[in-house]
C-alpha cells in the first residue's frame, strides 16, 4: 500500500490553517474460497505523528463511505474534521456497497436502491411532514432536481436483501479491519450500526469506544421480507449464552464484550427516531453496556433529522462526540499499523 502526503486545506468559513495529510487505501478480507468477501478501505491521518484516538468510520445501509466526506453543500464532513482535529480515519466500504464489489454467490440477493421518495422521507422530510418545521439542519432544497437533494441521492445504491447475510458480513468485515489497524473508535450510523454491536462483542480489546448516532432499531425489529433484528439490536447472534433460533425478548442478553465498551447513542430532535433510539438504549442497559444515551437538543444542538453527519451544522454534533470520546473512550499506545 502506498501512502500519498498532500496539503489539505478548511473549508473557507473556517479559520484553521492548511493540514498535511497522509492518504491511502487497501482491502480487507473475510471468508475464503467462494465465500472470499473483499472490502474497501481509504484513511486520511494528519502529517506527523499523533497520540489523537484513531476513528473508523461506518456508513449506513445503502451509502458508502463518502457520506462522512462532505456534505450536500460541499462543506468538509466528519471524516476531514476529525483529520483536521488529530484524528487517523479509517473509511471503510461496507460489503457489497461504494467501492467494495458485488459478488451475488457472497451476498445473495440486492434490494433496489432507496427512490427519491425514500431518501426525502429519511433525510428531508417534505412540507406535509410533522418533521419538517424543526428540521432547520436541511436548510438546502428537498425535491429530486435539485443540487443538494440530488447529490445526496446519487450515493445511494443497492444493499443485501437479507438482514443477518448483511449483518455477518458487517461484522466480519469491521473485525477484519480493526484486526489489521489495532485499537479504535468505531462511530456507526443508522443501518452501520450492527456492525459496530459485533466488532465490540466479538473484539472489545479493539474498541476503545463505540458511538451508534441514530442507530437501526428499535430492538427486534420486524423489516419484512429482510429479515427482523432477531437478537435485539442485530439479526445475527450477539448473545454470549447458547441460543435457540432468535433472543427472547423478555430476558436480557448476556453481552459482556459490549459491556466492557464504552458506549453512545446519539440521537437528533427532527429524525422521529426518538423513541427509537430510547428503546435501544433500554435494551443495551438491560444487558449491562454502560452506554450514555447524548440527545443533542438537550446538549444545545437542535434542527437536525437523520442525516446530521451530513446536515448543516453537523460540527457542533461532532463535537459534542469529540467530548464525549475525550472522557470516555480507552487509550491505546499501540500504532495504527495501516498508516503506512
Amino acid at each position: 500500500m502506498t501512502a500519498i502526503t498532500s496539503p489539505v486545506h478548511s473549508a473557507p468559513h473556517r479559520s484553521a490553517p492548511a493540514v498535511w495529510l497522509r492518504r491511502g487505501e487497501f482491502w480487507v478480507y473475510t471468508g475464503s474460497g467462494a465465500t472470499r468477501c473483499p472490502s474497501y478501505v481509504r484513511w486520511e491521518a494528519p502529517g506527523d505523528d499523533t497520540a489523537e484516538l484513531v476513528v473508523v468510520l461506518v456508513h449506513g445501509g445503502g451509502g458508502q463511505s463518502l457520506d462522512w466526506t462532505t456534505t450536500p453543500n460541499g462543506a468538509p464532513g466528519w471524516a476531514p474534521l476529525l483529520v483536521e482535529a488529530g484524528h487517523p480515519v479509517y473509511l471503510p466500504d461496507r460489503p457489497a456497497h461504494g467501492r467494495s464489489p458485488y459478488r451475488p454467490e457472497v451476498h445473495g440477493d440486492l434490494i433496489p436502491a432507496a427512490s427519491s421518495a425514500d431518501v426525502q422521507r429519511l433525510f428531508a422530510p417534505g412540507p406535509n411532514d410533522p418533521r419538517h418545521r424543526a428540521h432547520t439542519g436541511w436548510p438546502w432544497p428537498r425535491r429530486p432536481g435539485t443540487p443538494q437533494f440530488d447529490d445526496l441521492a446519487s450515493a445511494t445504491q443497492p444493499f443485501p436483501r437479507s438482514l443477518a447475510d448483511g449483518h455477518r458480513l458487517d461484522g466480519d468485515m469491521l473485525v477484519a479491519l480493526l484486526e489489521r489497524v489495532g485499537p479504535a473508535v468505531v462511530i456507526t450510523h443508522s443501518a452501520g450500526a450492527p456492525a459496530g454491536w459485533i466488532a465490540a462483542q466479538c473484539r472489545p480489546d479493539l474498541v476503545a469506544a463505540l458511538v451508534a448516532v441514530e442507530p437501526l432499531g428499535p430492538p427486534f425489529r420486524d423489516l419484512g421480507e429482510r429479515g427482523r433484528l432477531a437478537y435485539g439490536v442485530t439479526a445475527v447472534p450477539l448473545d454470549d449464552r447458547p441460543h435457540a433460533e432468535s433472543m427472547d425478548p423478555a430476558h436480557p442478553p448476556g453481552l459482556s464484550g459490549l459491556s466492557s465498551t464504552p458506549t453512545a447513542v446519539v440521537t437528533a430532535d427532527s429524525s422521529g427516531r426518538h423513541q427509537d433510539d430510547l428503546a435501544t438504549v433500554a435494551f443495551l442497559r438491560s444487558a449491562g453496556v454502560p452506554v450514555e444515551h447524548l440527545v443533542l437538543s438537550d446538549l444545545g444542538v437542535s434542527g437536525h433529522g437523520h442525516g446530521l453527519i451530513f446536515e448543516q451544522g453537523h460540527d457542533r454534533a461532532l463535537a459534542i462526540v469529540r467530548d464525549w470520546l475525550a472522557a470516555n473512550a480507552v487509550r491505546s499506545s499501540s500504532p495504527a499499523e495501516g498508516l503506512s
